[in-house]
């Protein structure tokens, strides 16, 4: 597979939404947040979004240099009409904006709506770790077209994957970040499977017909992605899908008293501000204390606190260079070449 350095890599997806049209400032957001997702581990939710971008632009669908609006704002909460610009810009501005609060009142709610793809919501509880604080986030919708998850003992894509994401700060542990789908998986795995022309490792989408599949090409056949915890407890996932709906819901209610399905997706972003509390450093203390309890007496293999493999991806990768798909890589290479942008030069293989 081809390998990439990181800022290389950053820097030509940033050249590639600039010529498709972006603000220079909003493409190079969105290009380090791929970057990182990659850096993460996280390629479902990294460069491989990046021609689905440029396609987005070109349909309308995605206005590249719109500017936010905040339509309501007190001293604990605001609401911002991204005005269906980059997921990533607004949802930068808005956990910015729910830090401020958060420091100021003790806790801070952002939320977001027309906005395009949020992107890695683990990116935004890093920054509340970064900034001492504990978070929550909601992303998602219930109905419309971007909802691609079949309902617990139902027909048709009637939910999105509705993510959760939460962050704490440790002292030597970094940020403890929860970050994932409420759905089996993420579609942007099965995109990865797709273009690595692997099979799922099971049954996770159902196909046209609603039927069980590990084939990844189906869910771009009118499939659909199965609820977290089947076949056993796919009721868990799928109620926690329904509540991330309709936390979301509240976020897009502005957009009109009865949103149109298609509107109703949005984005909660909320910050605690820990020291609030207690000593902000006795509560880092602690949290590593628990890790380190946590993680002694393994069964077998390791125990792994929640954001563990995300750092040491991200430093095995930001040393040795982002490995791609070639699937991957010759979809960037060619949307790169379509905007006149030279793709980026690979690391040679050691």
């Amino acid at each position: 597979m081809p390998i990439i350095q990181a800022e290389t890599l950053k820097g030509t997806v940033a050249e590639i939404l600039t010529a498709a049209g972006a603000r220079a400032d909003y493409a190079g957001i969105v290009a380090e947040h791929l970057v990182n997702a990659n850096l993460a581990g996280h390629d479902s939710h990294g460069v491989i979004r990046t021609p689905y971008y440029v396609r987005s632009i070109e349909k309308g669908d995605l206005q590249p240099s719109a500017k936010p609006e905040i339509v309501e704002e007190t001293a604990s909460m605001a609401q911002i009409c991204g005005h269906w610009t980059f997921g990533q810009v607004i949802a930068r501005q808005a956990t910015e904006l729910a830090i401020d609060k958060a420091r100021a009142q003790g806790v801070g709610l952002a939320s977001m709506y027309h906005v395009g793809h949020t992107g890695r919501l683990g990116t935004y509880a890093e920054m509340g770790a970064e900034a001492g604080l504990a978070s929550m986030i909601w992303d998602g919708c219930l109905g419309g077209p971007r909802s691609i998850v079949v309902p617990l003992n139902g027909r048709g894509r009637k939910i999105g994957a509705n993510p959760i994401a939460m962050g704490f700060p440790s002292e030597a542990h970094g940020a403890v970040i929860l970050d994932f789908a409420t759905s089996i998986s993420a579609a942007g795995k099965v995109m990865v499977a797709v273009d690595k022309g692997e099979q799922l490792p099971g049954d996770w989408i159902v196909d046209a017909d609603w039927r069980p599949t590990s084939d990844p090409t189906q869910l771009a056949k009118g499939g659909a992605l199965r609820p977290m915890g089947l076949p056993y407890v796919g009721h868990k996932g799928y109620a926690l899908a329904m509540m991330v709906g309709f936390f979301t819901l509240m976020a897009s209610l502005r957009s009109d008293m009865q949103p149109p399905l298609e509107d109703r997706w949005g984005t909660l972003i909320l910050m605690i501000d820990i020291a609030r509390f207690g000593p902000l450093a006795a509560f880092k203390g602690q949290v590593d204390t628990l890790i380190d309890f946590v993680k002694t007496d393994p069964l077998e293999g390791e125990v792994l606190y929640p954001g563990e493999i995300e750092a040491r991806t991200r430093r095995e990768r930001l040393a040795h260079g982002i490995d791609l798909p070639e699937a991957t890589w010759r979809e960037i290479t060619t949307c790169a070449e379509g905007l006149g942008v030279a793709p980026p030069p690979q690391i040679p293989p050691p």
